[in-house]
């Protein structure tokens, strides 16, 4: 009896290549696409299926979108945080929604063209998340979130594939996503006017500019303009640049600064989550990323609790910011990830 396995199709060449692969291997394939309402490339997926020879389906999760994902990053602004969507987009949504939506059509697996590795580890009788082999195009970041339950229903057949070697065989197989332009943006702001998106849930609230004296030097139209580091947009003149170092949802208040001020090497993290294990010690070396497009950097990992982390790097980091992922790793696998705090 053959395993099935439903893969997560987006119209892209990584999902597009995932499905291929996995039928090479011998798998019984089915395509997934999500319609959210925000995706141009449904059509696209539908063509990869046919091309693949492959059942396809849509899973409309529109609604679901909305009030789990929408919601949260409308709320995340409102309050002075900046959030990152696709983390629980994949938490609550891909690896949610359609992995039950998968097991639904008598799938054994869900699959997603992501560049991440799983692997057994032995000794602890778990699945790990690693790094991928191209390390430039590792996505373990926006999968930290992920529970052991769902990372056992998962295949990741990228991880070990670079992205060259990916367009190079979609290039032989002739698919016509092959050299397909990759999207970097949030799926539901397809032209980054998160400002525009934001206004038509949110209404002006008005408040003050000051720097770290206290002292006011302008004004704007509400808190969800801004974020930590940002210098564009402030509209303010003091002879010098200056950037973001605290947004105060409270008294409306946004505190700006020196660029030296936003660096910093304390993190502390709420509703963390251990995709494999919880570490035996309460404090130990390790590195973290605070943004996607970082180097995982080295510091001091402490367990507060069970759902808190307070992470010291070695080195000061640029803008540390309410709202994003703190993403720990231990020895290339994914210890835990956190939503960062205020203190």
């Amino acid at each position: 009896m053959s395993i099935k396995v439903a893969v997560g199709m987006s119209g892209g060449v990584d999902s597009s290549i995932t499905a291929y692969l996995l039928k090479k291997e011998g798998y019984e394939v089915i395509g997934l696409t999500m319609n959210i309402a925000y995706s141009s490339s449904i059509k696209d997926a539908k063509k990869v299926a046919e091309y693949l020879n492959i059942p396809h389906f849509f899973v409309d999760l529109k609604k679901e979108f909305e009030e789990k994902i929408i919601k949260y990053f409308v709320e995340s602004y409102k309050h002075g945080y900046t959030p990152n969507p696709c983390v629980f987009c994949n938490k609550l949504i891909k690896f949610g929604l359609l992995l039950e939506k998968a097991k639904e059509l008598g799938a054994d697996f869900l699959s997603t063209g992501h560049y991440v590795r799983k692997v057994w580890d032995e000794e602890r009788k778990t699945y790990l998340l690693m790094r991928a082999k191209d390390l430039k195009k590792d996505q373990s970041y926006f999968l930290g979130m992920l529970t052991q339950e769902q990372i056992k229903k998962t295949l990741f057949p990228l991880g070990e594939l670079t992205k060259e070697e990916v367009r190079k065989i979609a290039d032989e197989l002739g698919i016509f996503v092959a050299n397909k332009k990759e999207s970097q943006d949030i799926c539901f702001l397809p032209d980054k006017d998160y400002k525009r998106f934001l206004s038509k849930y949110l209404e002006d609230k008005p408040g003050k500019i000051i720097t770290e004296d206290g002292k006011e030097v302008g004004y704007h139209s509400g808190v969800f303009s801004f974020t930590i580091g940002q210098r564009r947009g402030l509209r303010v003149a003091l002879g010098v640049p200056v950037y973001v170092k605290d947004i105060d949802p409270n008294t409306g208040n946004v505190t700006v600064t020196d660029r030296e001020k936003v660096f910093g090497k304390e993190v502390y993290a709420v509703n963390v989550n251990y995709p494999s294990y919880f570490p035996e010690k309460r404090e130990l070396r390790a590195y973290a990323m605070i943004r996607y497009n970082m180097k995982p950097s080295p510091g001091v990992l402490k367990i507060v609790s069970e759902k808190e982390v307070l992470f010291i790097f070695d080195d000061p980091q640029w803008a540390i910011t309410p709202g994003q992922i703190l993403v720990c790793y231990l020895d290339n696998h994914v210890l835990c990830a956190g939503i960062i705090e205020r203190k």
